[in-house]
């Protein structure tokens, strides 16, 4: 199974097509002792192996983007956060507001010429 290759934001459940080929590799999340609060990393975890094609019970209320309030689910923010929009956004700020700091915290992107 290929997965999910474009609009990364949007929920996706794999689907068993033909009867001829094998079924998607059905498995479950145990998070263990992590704390499953909304748009915590093990579900970017979930959300990554069932855009890979993995058959995983989920409920996208659990991905970063859901608004409990609104009961409903931004897929632009979680494809944001999927890209790593917020960690840029985060070091653009540091570097407009404390260079050096920049310099230290991203020195490892920067010496591989990788612009966060």
């Amino acid at each position: 199974y290929e997965g999910k290759t474009e609009e990364l934001g949007e929920d996706y459940h794999v689907e068993h097509e033909d009867e001829d080929k094998p079924r998607p590799f059905k498995c479950f999340l145990d998070t263990g002792l992590v704390r499953t609060s909304t748009g915590a990393r093990v579900f970017a975890a979930l959300k990554g192996a069932v855009d890979g094609g993995l058959d995983i019970p989920h409920n996208e209320k659990r991905f970063a983007g859901y608004d409990l309030q609104d009961k409903s689910h931004d897929a632009d923010t979680l494809e944001r956060y999927i890209k790593g929009g917020v960690v840029a956004e985060y070091a653009e700020e540091m570097q407009e507001e404390e260079p050096e700091k920049y310099e230290q915290h991203f020195a490892k992107y920067l010496a591989e010429d990788f612009d966060p």
